[in-house]
């Protein structure tokens, strides 16, 4: 986990530094108002439970559609307990998420010039968000080809075959 923590901490700031370089360069104004954190901070939750409705979709489709959801930290968290998945089938489900919404975000970015700082924020935190995804992609990258992965509400357990 603090792993985890770290690569999260240095992407984040990489991509505020970027993203300040950016700001400055195209002259995108920047306002800081109280609405207009609390409409981020809103935005924010917003991406956070569609990256875990993705989450679920992805194990409802390549799972046998019986999916848990809980909250965690007043988060909405999506998983499919005990169920066995294939190396890729898990990989789609870890990483789609990152990929949807980052193209999405993108989008927005592109129609709404106007919000373009506080749309880069968004992508920034939802890219933090997604480091626990590609770190379990490294985990099940690094397990035996023919394994299968165990989702648990605690998080993926890799089954060898023998």
């Amino acid at each position: 986990m603090q792993t985890i923590k770290i690569m999260a901490i240095a992407l984040i700031v990489i991509m505020l530094i970027v993203g300040i370089v950016l700001a400055l360069r195209e002259a995108v104004p920047v306002n800081f108002t109280v609405v207009g954190i609390i409409m981020f901070i809103v935005a924010l939750y917003i991406v956070f439970t569609i990256h875990e409705l993705i989450h679920g979709l992805l194990f409802w489709v390549l799972g046998n559609g019986k999916i848990k959801i809980s909250l965690k930290k007043g988060l909405l968290y999506f998983n499919c307990p005990n169920q066995l998945f294939a190396k890729w089938q898990y990989n789609i489900i870890s990483i789609g998420p990152c990929v949807l919404l980052t193209l999405i975000l993108v989008i927005l970015a592109l129609e709404f010039p106007g919000d373009l700082v506080a749309i880069y924020l968004l992508i920034v935190a939802h890219s933090a968000l997604c480091m626990a995804d590609m770190y379990t992609m490294k985990i099940i990258a690094s397990a035996p080809k023919k394994a299968k992965i165990r989702d648990t509400k605690d998080g993926i357990i890799v089954v060898s075959e023998k």
